[in-house]
């Protein structure tokens, strides 16, 4: 059959183009049909229709039109080659059609397009054969240690690979071939989470499925695997089979939970650690705010656990720790966190909180807990608990602040007596705000040159001659005057600035000490205060600043370290080893404040120590004090059989001296003798005839040594 090409179209080989074995066709670019040759009347498998004068969209498959519509005008409209491949609208089952047509350009105007329609029908199922191979291929060569899996989804038939089964633990010929005995073995608790993940693979080709979940093996083992897989889908995109894999990862799997419970859980109470406390902390913040629900956080901390682990040692503390954990876990309900954030310290989450009776109540338990008596290595061990509480949304609605209010209000109650739980209150947020801006204001002391050393002279009993002095720090605030270094050391301390503000005392100190024992006196020295916070390993390359500045002044003797007895509990290495380099530089050390912390006499042995002094505290009332009295001749009898010299604080009255004159110590700091003065003062002392007019001070008074006590 001869067909005639539409009005307007001249075609002088037409009769050529019909008995080309290719579907030809020519269109305009809206679409419509001004030539078709036979090939293409029989490619299309149309018998009794006239294509021409109408649009080729009719020819295809109507739910591929939609889209081949989308593609012409896009290719229309910038000038390409239109290609597609579609269904034929004919019955011929599973008729696959490809199109290639070019532009037909004239005066930069598409007039036509000419072009080709082939069957590519065997063409295609080649190729998804050969793509189906090289994707088994691919798995297999992948992972020689993964289990395959093929799935046939329109007659739900799988294949599994023997490996497959073998990592579950079965029969291979016994296992099944449908898809419900792979989803037969996956934990209950992951079920739903893999067919989610399927169902969303095989609607999206862009979503992978790449999963891991926990299976079941033959002997009812709970293992962990990872499993991938990749759908195939016909022309319209619809899946029709799908081929994976799965590798056993229980190992990694198991590896990763032990690294994460490390990094979550105390290794010695298997509580909560910080890390998982301030996350579930953060978690209940968020869930309260949005239900408008109050919890309570409790910081828990340990009376005189130190004594435990100075008097039975550390294994035996270790255990009370546990002890303590236990009790508090029973003590708690199970809504509620209970975690070990360090040392001795404990912190408690009370959630969903009606009333502060509630938490009162359960603070008060926890406290009656820890007071019962513990048993450990056949002994009896007591101690007691300080709580400190905050409220959320009451005192903050912040992590950092509900932690830091809860640790304030714990201090509250051991510096009123320990044993007891205290709420955080607007006085202790006014005093920590007191205590940040006091902080800011000493960084800037430090820059401004606001800060003094002091001294203040050590009588030597004997001979009644200042050899000695001691260097404090004031701090001259221009607004609140002297600020008590009892205001500002701790804030130092905690900020850290004590480092370098001690760098800075110790530099004055040694060079005027230089400078008196050139001037005054060549055996004189000067006592200088370092904190615990100076003895910190990381801080090492400090002691060489210290150790520098001797060597640079020619400084063999002269210097005294004093420390407190809180230094000596550490009992470690390290700082002796720090006391040892000093003591090899010429520097004497000091043992402050003797008596008001909780040494035992033991570490007076176990450290080189050259002076004791003895805290003002046992010198007040000396006069009066009999008790008193007898405590400083007992430390001054002691300090001499361990070769130690006994410096005795705050003496404010001649009978005060005359009385440790008479039990045998060897020097006396105090008002008595002198206030802390400037350098300047103290040279001119130092240069006049009664240094401290201390010989004018004897005779002014009519009080007579004492000759015993």
């Amino acid at each position: 059959m001869v067909r005639k090409l539409s009005k307007g179209f001249a075609f002088n080989t037409q009769a050529v183009l019909q008995h080309v074995p290719i579907g030809l066709f020519v269109a305009k670019p809206t679409g419509e049909c001004m030539f078709a040759n036979n090939a293409l009347y029989r490619v299309l498998s149309l018998t009794n229709t006239d294509i021409v004068g109408s649009s080729y969209i009719n020819a295809m498959h109507p739910d591929d039109r939609q889209k081949a519509i989308k593609h012409w005008y896009a290719c229309t409209a910038k000038g390409a080659n239109f290609q597609f491949t579609f269904r034929s609208a004919a019955k011929t089952k599973n008729k696959l059609l490809s199109i290639h047509a070019e532009p037909l350009i004239e005066n930069k105007v598409i007039t036509a397009y000419i072009g080709i329609v082939e069957d590519v029908t065997t063409i295609n199922e080649t190729e998804r054969e050969l793509c189906l191979s090289q994707q088994r291929y691919e798995l297999a060569a992948k992972g020689a240690s993964a289990g395959v899996w093929d799935w046939d989804i329109s007659n739900n038939e799988v294949f599994y690979s023997t490996k497959f089964t073998d990592l579950l633990g079965f029969d291979n010929l016994a296992f099944g071939c449908d898809f419900a005995s792979f989803t037969g073995q996956i934990h209950p608790d992951d079920i739903k989470q893999f067919k989610a993940s399927l169902e969303v693979h095989l609607a999206d080709p862009f979503e992978a499925f790449d999963i891991e979940v926990r299976m079941n093996s033959a002997k009812q083992q709970e293992l962990w695997f990872h499993i991938v897989g990749e759908a195939m889908r016909d022309e319209k995109g619809n899946p029709y089979r799908m081929v994976g894999s799965m590798s056993d990862i229980t190992e990694k799997k198991q590896s990763q939970q032990v690294i994460w419970h490390q990094a979550n859980f105390d290794a010695l109470t298997q509580l909560p650690n910080r890390n998982m406390f301030t996350d579930r902390l953060n978690q209940e913040i968020a869930k309260s705010k949005r239900s408008g629900d109050k919890f309570a956080l409790l910081f828990i901390d340990l009376d005189h656990f130190k004594e435990v682990n100075d008097t039975m040692g550390h294994n035996a503390g270790d255990l009370l720790l546990v002890e303590v954990s236990e009790r508090l876990k029973i003590i708690l309900r199970e809504t509620d966190t209970v975690a070990r954030i360090g040392g001795d310290e404990f912190t408690a989450l009370l959630c969903n909180i009606h009333n502060l009776a509630d938490v009162e109540n359960i603070a008060s338990k926890l406290i009656q807990a820890i007071e019962m008596p513990f048993y450990i290595n056949n002994e009896s061990i007591f101690i007691s608990a300080s709580i400190g509480i905050t409220l959320f949304p009451d005192h903050s609605e912040k992590m950092e602040e509900l932690l830091r209010f809860a640790d304030q209000a714990m201090y509250l109650s051991k510096e009123e007596g320990r044993k007891q739980y205290r709420h955080f209150n607007k006085t202790l947020q006014e005093k920590s705000e007191k205590a940040h801006l006091l902080t800011q204001e000493l960084r800037l002391a430090v820059i401004n040159q606001q800060l003094e050393v002091l001294y203040q002279p050590i009588l030597s009993i004997s001979d009644l001659k200042i050899h000695k002095a001691e260097a404090l720090l004031r701090w001259h605030h221009p607004e609140l005057g002297m600020v008590s270094p009892a205001d500002f050391i701790p804030l130092a301390e905690t900020s850290g600035m004590i480092i370098d503000i001690g760098n800075w005392v110790f530099q004055q100190a040694a060079e005027q000490v230089k400078k008196w024992q050139s001037n005054y006196d060549q055996h004189f020295q000067i006592s200088v205060n370092r904190s615990p916070a100076q003895f910190q390993s990381s801080l090492s390359k400090h002691d060489v600043i210290w150790l520098n500045t001797l060597l640079q002044l020619s400084l063999k003797h002269g210097i005294c370290i004093e420390i407190t007895e809180g230094l000596l509990l550490d009992d470690n290495d390290e700082i002796k080893e720090t006391l040892k380099k000093f003591r090899s530089a010429g520097v004497a050390i000091s043992l402050d404040d003797f008596g008001t912390g909780y040494a035992a006499l033991s570490y007076l042995t176990k450290f080189e120590l050259d002076f004791l002094k003895i805290d003002r505290a046992f010198v007040m009332n000396l006069e009066s004090s009999a008790q008193n009295q007898a405590l400083c001749e007992a430390i001054i009898v002691m300090a001499h059989k361990l070769g130690l010299k006994v410096i005795a604080e705050g003496v404010e009255t001649q009978e005060q001296l005359f009385i440790l004159e008479a039990a045998g110590c060897d020097y006396a700091q105090g008002y008595f003798v002198s206030k802390p003065i400037s350098h300047l003062l103290f040279e001119r002392e130092l240069a006049s005839q009664d240094p401290f007019a201390m010989q004018q001070k004897l005779k002014q008074n009519s009080f007579k040594k004492t000759s015993a006590i």
